[in-house]
This record gives structure tokens, C-alpha cells and sequence, in this order.
């Protein structure tokens, strides 16, 4: 029997509260497009998104006819991508690190920085179930700020608010071990909570090295529309390959 998987606390039941109109609908559109290219997505294909949250993602690609199945560990996100997704798409309660679903997935998502918030073990432990639950040739593709450029502009403070709900954010920066730590205080219906979490931010050139070691092949870097990387592209996706049958490296 599988413990209960436990929600990160910088993900707890305010989260949606704040982060639900993050995205202009433009923009989800564009996220979209940005994983049916590079994912070589077309109706029917098998989409995994670890971490799906309240299912913005994964209920955008159903919509678009991909078969979705979302894990999360937030029992209210995914209420909530249930309630507002496709009923075709599978939501299951669950752990990133050790998902328990089958292993013939055309694309395994990690999108919107999902990556990082426990140790490098558990990201690696991540990585590696996402290369098993992929079918040989299918692809991965993880998506966050594009630290290159993120980093050089980098905020101490922010803050949000949701009509008199305010989350104010401060942030400092680890370079020797790439970590940043965020002191977080919400504010809702007039109680404030404090909190803190670290983000291990990652960038490609270390995804890189990392999923190559793991067993993954054609590794590239790609901006939020797609396009190759650059020095200023505010989002990175680095996408991966599950190596065909007969193509994983021999030890």
C-alpha cells in the first residue's frame, strides 16, 4: 500500500488563489502550441503531466485531443482540475517521484517549474520515472524561467493579490549550490500565514548533463514558442528522448 503522498507546501490550497490568472489565455494558448511542436503531438497520442496542479495543462492538450492522465499531490488542485477539465482526462492522487501509472506515454510533462522543490535525489528519481513511463522514442519536456537569463534579474521581493488577499514573497539565492530560498507570507480573508520553501534552480547545460546520464538521447534546448534558446529567452524547455529499441547505451 502507497503512503499518502504529502502537497509541497509552497503548493498548498492558496495556491490557485494566486496563481490561477498567472497566464493570459494568449499565453496558454501559446504553451500549447510550444508543447504540441515540440512534443510531435497529434490527436490520441498519451500525454503524462507530473505535477498537472489544478490542470491548466493537461486540460488544454485533452481539449485538444491527446489522452491526458495528470498526478499530482494536492488533493484541492486536482478537485479543481476535475471540475473544470475534461471528463476523458484521468487525475490521480500521487508522487511526481514514484507515479504508479503504466509505462506507454508519448510526452511526459514536467511544465511550469515542477522541477526542484525537494532534494536532487528526489528530481533525479523524478526524471528517471519519467523515462520509464515513456514508450522508446516518446519525449520529455521540462519547462521553467530560463535561469541564464532569470538570474541576472533577479527579484528579492514579490507580490501578488487576489481582490483584498495579498502573497508577498522574499527571495535570496545560494550560487554555490544553485538554491534559491523564498520566505513566503499569505494573507487571506484577513490571516496571515508564513512559510518557507528552496527551489533548486537548474539550468539546461546541468538538465543536460543530467538526463543524458539518466539513459535519455537527443537532448535539445528550446524558448516558450519553441524556437531554439537564447541568452534572453525568458522560458526554457528542455526536451529529451527515451532511446528507440536497440538504440540505449550498452555499460
Amino acid at each position: 500500500m502507497h503512503e499518502q503522498p504529502q502537497p509541497h507546501p509552497a503548493f498548498e490550497a492558496d495556491y490557485d488563489r494566486f496563481w490561477r490568472r498567472y497566464r493570459s489565455e494568449s499565453a496558454e494558448v501559446q504553451e500549447l502550441d510550444t508543447i504540441e511542436k515540440l512534443g510531435e503531438l497529434a490527436p490520441g497520442m498519451r500525454v503524462l503531466d507530473l505535477a498537472c496542479g489544478f490542470g491548466r495543462i493537461a486540460n488544454g492538450l485533452a481539449a485538444r485531443g491527446c489522452t491526458v492522465v495528470g498526478i499530482d499531490s494536492s488533493k484541492h488542485l486536482l478537485d479543481i482540475a476535475r471540475q473544470e477539465g475534461d471528463p476523458a482526462t484521468t487525475y490521480l492522487l500521487g508522487d511526481m517521484r514514484n507515479p504508479q501509472v503504466d509505462e506507454d506515454f508519448d510526452v511526459v510533462l514536467v511544465w511550469s517549474t515542477s522541477l526542484g522543490y525537494y532534494g536532487e535525489k528526489d528530481d533525479e528519481a523524478t526524471l528517471s520515472a519519467a523515462l520509464r513511463a515513456l514508450k522508446p522514442g516518446g519525449r520529455l519536456l521540462v519547462e521553467s524561467r530560463h535561469w541564464d537569463r532569470f538570474g541576472r534579474t533577479f527579484d528579492s521581493f514579490t507580490e501578488k493579490s487576489h481582490g483584498d488577499d495579498v502573497l508577498r514573497e522574499w527571495h535570496s539565492y545560494d550560487p554555490l549550490l544553485g538554491r534559491q530560498l523564498t520566505e513566503q507570507e499569505v494573507v487571506v480573508e484577513g490571516r496571515s500565514t508564513r512559510r518557507s520553501y528552496h527551489v533548486r534552480r537548474y539550468g539546461i547545460p546541468e538538465l543536460r548533463s543530467l538526463v543524458l546520464r539518466l539513459g535519455y538521447d537527443e537532448v535539445s534546448a528550446h524558448d516558450e514558442r519553441g524556437q531554439p534558446l537564447t541568452p534572453t529567452s525568458e522560458r526554457a524547455v528542455l526536451r529529451a528522448r527515451r532511446p528507440l529499441a536497440g538504440d540505449e547505451r550498452q555499460d
